[in-house]
């Protein structure tokens, strides 16, 4: 549920690419009313910040939210509409409205940052008018590279992306529910596919918790379902040359009543050994 369109691409705000286009309001099209009267679920990922938005010597800018800073980005035809709102209110602190944006990279800490679709002095109308809080719909399972389980928002299936990788974002989020049956999805390659346990999709309202990198639960907009709504995978980057290949797969799942018990070490006479007289 985040852009970029066909015509559009994004950029770090950081200079003005081309003339101020005007528009102070984004529309997404994954989450037009058309889809979704096509589909009563749909994968979606959109909240509010509120901060101090600052611009570093590199020209770049960054919100501050608590002790943390994070990165900001625009899509290209935004950018001339946003410096002309900042260079006219730079001490003023700005409501954003944004897709967040996780990369998780191996032994690394994970990279925050936002795409800002839109921005004024006042708060959103309902129901995104409290900073803080992010409307995020998303298969809920366990990944490797975090530490806890995410809702992966993958993009709808009427989605355009004009590099057509159709990239889905993995969101952190701390989630104790009552109800046990709804479990996060984990992937283990020794279970045959058709016994492995269902997906959960997750529709819900979640607080960013900028200390703990991850979201919080704050409640359900819609009971978890296991219908996961119609997505276009991602298209994995093809390997380059220098790529080495990863000949390992995974061991074949053997069940509990077909494991062999270990047979004994076969032991060997001890011979005789002749004394020289």
């Amino acid at each position: 549920m985040f852009p970029p369109t066909a015509s559009d691409s994004l950029i770090e705000i950081t200079q003005a690419p081309i003339a101020d286009s005007g528009i102070k309001e984004s529309t997404d099209p994954s989450t037009d009313e058309e889809l979704q009267k096509q589909q009563h679920s749909y994968f979606q990922a959109i909240g509010c910040l509120y901060g101090k938005v600052t611009r570093s010597g590199e020209g770049q800018f960054f919100i501050q939210l608590g002790r943390q800073q994070y990165k900001l980005y625009t899509l290209r035809h935004r950018y001339r509409a946003w410096l002309t709102q900042w260079e006219k209110t730079p001490d003023a602190s700005l409501y954003l409205k944004v897709y967040p944006k996780f990369l998780a990279i191996p032994r690394q800490p994970v990279i925050i940052s936002f795409q800002v679709v839109a921005w004024g002095t006042e708060p959103f109308p309902a129901p995104e008018e409290e900073a803080g809080i992010f409307t995020i719909k998303g298969i809920w399972q366990f990944l490797p590279q975090y530490k806890v389980p995410c809702l992966s928002v993958y993009r709808n299936r009427d989605a355009v992306d004009p590099t057509e990788k159709f990239k889905a974002v993995h969101l952190p989020v701390l989630m104790r529910r009552e109800d046990e049956e709804v479990r996060p999805f984990k992937f283990n390659p020794r279970i045959p596919k058709d016994q492995l346990p269902k997906k959960w999709f997750i529709q819900g309202k979640f607080r960013f918790i900028p200390s703990k990198e991850c979201f919080g639960w704050v409640e359900d907009d819609e009971p978890p379902t296991q219908k996961l709504p119609k997505y276009k995978k991602p298209v994995k980057a093809e390997p380059t040359p220098g790529d080495k290949p990863n000949n390992r797969t995974p061991k074949p799942f053997v069940p509990v009543n077909d494991i062999k018990p270990n047979r004994e070490p076969k032991t060997r006479p001890v011979l005789a050994v002749k004394q020289s007289g």
